[in-house]
């Protein structure tokens, strides 16, 4: 169900809704296309604690350039509904990949689809592409979470554990800092006084998130489509080593690119503009 739209220069927004798993939450979606026909569509996964408006400038960019970008809430995040920060489990997040692809194919028809995952969304988005690769053209992931910048401890992970069997939905606050998010201060703010983030994370959601990223690493050189994966060389949040080593693991048709200082969203720093011309052209080249 469309909600709204609205035309800007070249581009037309749209806010969309469906219904999705068995408890039928609402997922929010939304989609940016050039007015013209487009060349194909990026179907964005945001990151943990975050939403999908937070990509409205590489939004601007992609479909500046001939590309349509849909994406959604995941559940428990942004205007989806479901519990903040907590999935029963890591199917429900391949799940809503697939819904989005739904409705990419049912409005885009025969145009090629490239999947983009940033953080957590890197981690859904890699495992996607393991796991469904016919669905897309290839996948592109920024600052992946395979593993964290820091790993927990062993006890850490006993008790993550612990929880998630006792009390899966036993939620703390993920202690993310968010001046290791962008150099720029005003996007640092700005996710800051966002409404529409959090910082929960449940037992569930982190345990199933990181056993994940690491099925990943294991099964990197099982991928069949092209990847191209992207990573601050300053990113203390997600680890910049797991990325090289899952694009060295799947190296026949993956493409690793560091960005030297970069923080966590290469997306948000003053550089974006470089980083999201390097992604159109690696992109195109796969058209």
């Amino acid at each position: 169900m469309v909600i709204f739209t609205h035309i800007f220069n070249r581009m037309q927004q749209a806010d969309f809704s469906w219904r999705s798993g068995s408890d039928q939450i609402k997922v929010h979606g939304k989609v940016w296309q050039p007015l013209d026909e487009p060349l194909a569509v990026i179907a964005l996964v945001h990151g943990m604690g975050e939403h999908s408006g937070r990509y409205r400038r590489l939004a601007e960019f992609f479909t500046s350039h001939g590309f349509a970008v849909i994406t959604y809430d995941q559940r428990g995040h942004g205007r989806t509904e479901g519990n903040r920060g907590h999935i029963n489990y890591y199917n429900q997040l391949l799940d809503g990949v697939d819904e989005l692809l739904e409705r990419a194919t049912l409005r885009f028809k025969d145009k090629p689809i490239f999947l983009y995952g940033h953080s957590m969304g890197g981690n859904v988005a890699l495992n996607y592409a393991l796991k469904k690769p016919s669905a897309i053209k290839a996948v592109v992931a920024t600052g992946p979470w395979l593993r964290l910048a820091f790993e927990p401890s062993a006890f850490q992970m006993w008790l993550a554990q612990l929880m998630r069997n006792l009390h899966p939905g036993f939620t703390q606050a993920s202690k993310l800092k968010t001046e290791h998010l962008s150099h720029d201060q005003a996007v640092v703010t700005a996710y800051e006084k966002d409404k529409y983030v959090h910082d929960k994370i449940s037992a569930s959601f982190f345990t199933n998130v990181f056993q994940a990223g690491l099925y990943a690493l294991q099964h990197a050189n099982e991928l069949k489509i092209p990847a191209l994966i992207m990573h601050g060389g300053d990113d203390k949040i997600t680890s910049i080593e797991a990325s090289r080593e899952f694009a060295e693991r799947s190296s026949l048709v993956s493409e690793f690119k560091e960005w030297p200082e970069l923080y966590h969203e290469i997306h948000n720093e003053p550089e974006k503009d470089e980083v999201f011309q390097y992604t159109l052209n690696w992109l195109k080249s796969k058209l």
